[in-house]
Order: structure tokens, then sequence, then C-alpha cells
């Protein structure tokens, strides 16, 4: 059944059938007390903390969450509410941004961007710079321009890598636990060729990979599960204003749907990269400053 798939029957029906196979995958694929729960405050984690603690009626699975500091204020409170511990990382955005750089393009264009800025010249690396053979990991045309110009600010995908994947990395090398995650190959293409089956060699715990837009909709509606208000704006949710997300439009809402505190930290963090995207963000500021060492400071509306 495909992300925009017709469905006959009852929303009742279709929500009933999924949470079979839900209950039919943690029954037949994995042992409770060998899993934990990446719990995130969003639509899809939350739906999974809805079967394990209201349909499952378990305690055997913690609900992990971490906090990067860069959470809509509501998701943040979801989390804080919701799970059994909230993990922090060991190192602050600002911190990742002064040590390793900022996102900017794809995760796996930045990859070979920072390899670049740090000295790598390998065949491999120049071939994604350059484009000089086919792959879906080339860098475009701007992102190419920019980084063999020099003209590039430091640039890398560190920063999902050093808030959440390390961070949660560390709680399963200390506990012993695997992850359960939330991720649906319906929200896009490339989770389509990586996420194939819900249980991996790794033994990370997918159970919803295939659930097409639909079934999460019934299931939500039918059992009238908690969803935030932020996703009746937004479809989905994630670090705000992440320079990851494809739409500059939807950036510029992130950043409207944030405190003036979070749009503030957020601006000074991506700024770079909002330059390079055509982030209007000076929208919401009401004075601007840059400094002799290309600070900025403003004041914010």
């Amino acid at each position: 059944m495909s992300k925009n798939c017709s469905w006959s029957g009852t929303q009742k029906e279709l929500a009933d059938l999924y949470l079979r196979k839900l209950e039919i995958r943690f029954e037949t694929k994995i042992e409770f007390d060998n899993y934990y729960l990446s719990y995130s405050g969003g639509k899809d984690s939350h739906l999974l903390y809805w079967f394990i603690k209201e349909h499952l009626k378990t305690n055997d699975i913690p609900i992990i969450s971490v906090n990067t500091r860069l959470e809509h204020k509501e998701i943040m409170q979801r989390m804080y509410r919701n799970a059994d511990k909230v993990l922090i990382p060991d190192i602050k955005p600002t911190e990742i941004k002064e040590k390793y750089g900022i996102p900017c393009f794809t995760k796996n264009q930045d990859e070979y961007i920072k390899r670049y800025q740090k000295g790598n010249r390998s065949e491999h690396t120049m071939s994604r710079i350059l484009g000089t053979s086919p792959s879906k990991h080339n860098l475009n045309k701007k992102a190419r321009e920019l980084t063999l110009s020099g003209a590039a600010h430091k640039i890398s995908n560190e920063c999902c890598i050093q808030t959440k994947e390390n961070t949660l990395a560390k709680y399963e090398k200390e506990s012993g636990l695997l992850p359960i995650i939330g991720v649906r190959t319906a929200e896009s293409i490339n989770r389509q060729g990586a996420y194939q089956t819900c249980l991996a060699k790794s033994g990370k715990f997918s159970p919803i990979y295939d659930f097409p837009d639909i079934a999460v909709d019934a299931i939500y509606k039918v059992y009238n599960i908690d969803e935030p208000n932020l996703y009746h704006k937004v479809h989905r949710s994630g670090c705000i204003g992440c320079p990851y997300i494809n739409d500059v439009a939807r950036i510029e809402q992130d950043l409207a749907l944030a405190t003036p505190n979070q749009r503030a930290y957020i601006i000074q963090l991506f700024r770079e990269s909002y330059d390079v995207k055509g982030v209007n963000y000076k929208q919401f500021l009401s004075e601007i400053y840059v400094d002799k060492n290309n600070q900025l400071t403003f004041s914010i509306y």
C-alpha cells in the first residue's frame, strides 16, 4: 500500500489492520527487554509511544529522548512529559559549528564538502566534488562552485551525528539496549532505499517503516491519539529551521513558529547556510549588526 493509496473500508478497519501488523511485529521480531523507544515527540515516534504504553500496556520498553536544544517548545515539552529519560548531548550546537561546521546542502553532499575543506583530495572525494562519475551524492552546481572557489563557509553533516546519533550510541553502549525508531519510507525517497525490512541486521527495529500516511492518520483519528498543535501547521517537525529542509519557505515557516529566543539562536547558528540557500531570516529581525569578526548581533521582533 503506497503513500497515496486508496482504501475502500472504514477508517477503523484500516487502523486495526495496521495495529494488528504492529502487534505481530512486536510479538515475533523482538524481545521487549532488549529494546528502548527512541522518542522525538513527533507524530511517528508518538504513535509508537502510544502503541507501547496504551495498546500493549507494557513498561518493559524504556522511552528515551534527546534534547538537542533545537526542538520546538511544544515538542520539547512532550519529550519531557512522556520520556523515561531525556539525554543531553556532550556538545552544544554552537560548539559543533565552531569545531566542525554547519549543515547546508544535503547530508551526503556536506560529507564530501567537509572532507574537501579538511584537505582530502582522494579520487573518490574529488569524483563527488567534480561530478566526474554519476552518483546521487555528487555536489550540485552551487555547492561545487562555492567549494572549489573557497567561498564556502565551514560546512559539515556533523550536527545530527554529534547531537543525536552519538548521544544515542553512548546510551546503547551503556544500557545494552537496541533502538526502536519511528522512521517511515513514506517520508522520503532516500528512506525507501535504506529501509527494506522492519528489523535490520544490526538489531535496529523500525516497525512502521512501510506504513502509509493514511494508515497513520487513521490510527490517530480512530483512537484519538494526542497530536501536537504544531502538526496542524507543518507536516512534520525536527530541529527548528534545519538547513536540510528542502523548501526555503518551510524553513521560514519554522522560524516564524519558534519563540523569539529560539529564533535568534537558530538564525545565529545557521546564518551562513541561510545566506547560501536564500532564506529570508532578516524579516524576523528589527536591527542587525555585524562586527569586525563577521559576528552577527541583532534584536528580534
